[in-house]
């Protein structure tokens, strides 16, 4: 029988296409449904956004195209997932097209209903033998304790306070371990900031529950990776998902648990393409699953910390504060110098002078951390749009102000050792620095 669908596709950005298209099909299909549709002279990818009986009142019937697959291997996205991605497109004012299709793996795209049969046969099957991990390798601490404690008799969202070596991840990982024991087809899902911390934490995740049910999802991985980890995680036999900001639009019809690790750093936030808070998207999507979600962080952010104000005040966070260290560790000791109170032109303090010495005299090693080089980063010409640019790399040489100098700092500096001179000698009214924007005088 002959339907109507309403179908998000991407379009580009200067077709003025930003809402979903109707296409007609012969073909059995419901909401959610992926389906491959003609899209001018091409053939993309689409997702199912309503069907309809009958044609739409406004639309003439003959201008409207078939759709041309529909991809009936794989279950249809869910409700819960297509009002993720509606909310996104709204609430960041973008396209819906363009927001589902980068929500989904590029790979998905490009694969035909029988390159994607073949696909569905090499995932593996959904395990049984998850290990339910809820033996901590070490004793938990009373303050570990007392917050997973909170987590189980309250609905959240929480606000992790723990500092630095408090143990935050454990109560992350036994928190996960207890959802995925009490539920035998929950999900959980770990959010991390940066790619460079998913393998450690996924090392940590499978010494506690294996290798089978855990995959991750990050932009550092090959196309067919993750294909293979968005369709284990659709199909339900991934349990758990790490990964970075894009994990949040990961399909998991099965999601209980949300953890955002450093729930603070910018790096949640996507600023290119269709941009968005994966942190913020992460209490959203909580809500609409039903799911719990806990941000952690040592220094929370602002509009985090402000949300996990006592409910008597408007406050709709809980606060879990994780203050004490785990063991007999202890913050390192931290003094302030006020170079203002020092002589004139020192360029370290007497009392770091002083500790570098007591740390020489005890054989010990010292560091000392420059937070940045030179006096601008780059220069400017607001004239000509000259910039300090190296002649042997790519990178720009830096402003030394004390013997107004121009230098490379980067890979190529030994080959551009020698200092260059500044071509004016006296630095012209017109001569700006980009970053910080001061005049040099």
């Amino acid at each position: 029988m002959q339907k109507w669908l309403d179908i998000a596709v991407s379009a580009p950005a200067h077709s003025q296409v930003s809402g979903l298209l109707t296409y007609v099909s012969e073909l059995p299909a419901v909401e959610g449904q992926l389906v491959r549709v003609p899209f001018g002279s091409r053939e993309v990818l689409g997702v199912v956004w309503g069907v309809h009986a009958s044609p739409p009142a406004t639309q003439s019937t003959h201008t409207l195209r078939q759709v041309t697959a529909v991809l009936d291997g794989i279950e249809p996205l869910s409700a819960n997932w297509r009002q993720l991605v509606q909310f996104s497109a709204q609430y960041y004012q973008r396209a819906l097209g363009e927001v589902a299709m980068a929500a989904l793996p590029p790979q998905l795209r490009d694969l035909t209903p029988v390159q994607m049969a073949r696909r569905l046969k090499k995932q593996p099957a959904s395990t049984e033998a998850l290990a339910a991990a809820l033996q901590s390798p070490w004793p938990l601490s009373s303050q570990q304790i007392e917050v997973l404690a909170q987590m189980a008799s309250a609905p959240g969202p929480f606000l992790l306070h723990g500092a630095t070596g408090s143990g935050k991840t454990e109560v992350y990982l036994q928190a996960v371990a207890r959802c995925l024991a009490d539920n035998p087809k929950g999900q959980a899902l770990m959010m991390v900031p940066e790619i460079n911390l998913t393998p450690q934490l996924e090392a940590r995740v499978k010494a506690r529950f294996g290798d089978e049910g855990v995959v991750s999802m990050h932009s550092g991985m090959t196309g067919p990776q993750r294909l293979k980890s968005w369709l284990a995680a659709h199909q339900g036999s991934a349990r758990i998902v790490l990964g970075t900001r894009m994990a949040i639009f990961a399909s998991m019809p099965h999601l209980k648990w949300i953890v955002v690790d450093e729930e603070h750093d910018a790096s949640y936030k996507q600023q290119e393409g269709a941009r968005y808070s994966a942190r913020d998207l992460a209490i959203y999507r909580a809500r609409l699953e039903g799911a719990k979600v806990i941000l952690g962080s040592a220094t929370p952010s602002l509009e985090s910390w402000h949300h996990s104000r006592p409910a008597a005040k408007g406050g709709r966070y809980v606060r879990l504060p994780m203050p004490a260290r785990i063991g007999a560790g202890q913050l390192p000791f931290v003094r302030r110098v006020d170079m203002n109170h020092q002589p004139r032109k020192t360029v370290l303090s007497a009392p770091l002078m002083a500790a570098i010495q007591e740390r020489v005299a005890k054989g010990e090693q010292s560091m000392l951390l420059l937070n940045r080089r030179g006096y601008a980063p780059v220069l400017h010409c607001a004239d000509c749009d000259w910039k300090s640019e190296c002649s042997h790399c790519s990178a720009f040489r830096v402003f030394h102000k004390i013997d107004r100098t121009l230098r490379c700092h980067p890979a190529c500096a030994p080959r551009a050792a020698m200092p260059t001179l500044h071509p004016w000698g006296a630095a012209p009214s017109n001569l700006k620095n980009i970053w910080p924007s001061f005049w040099l005088m």
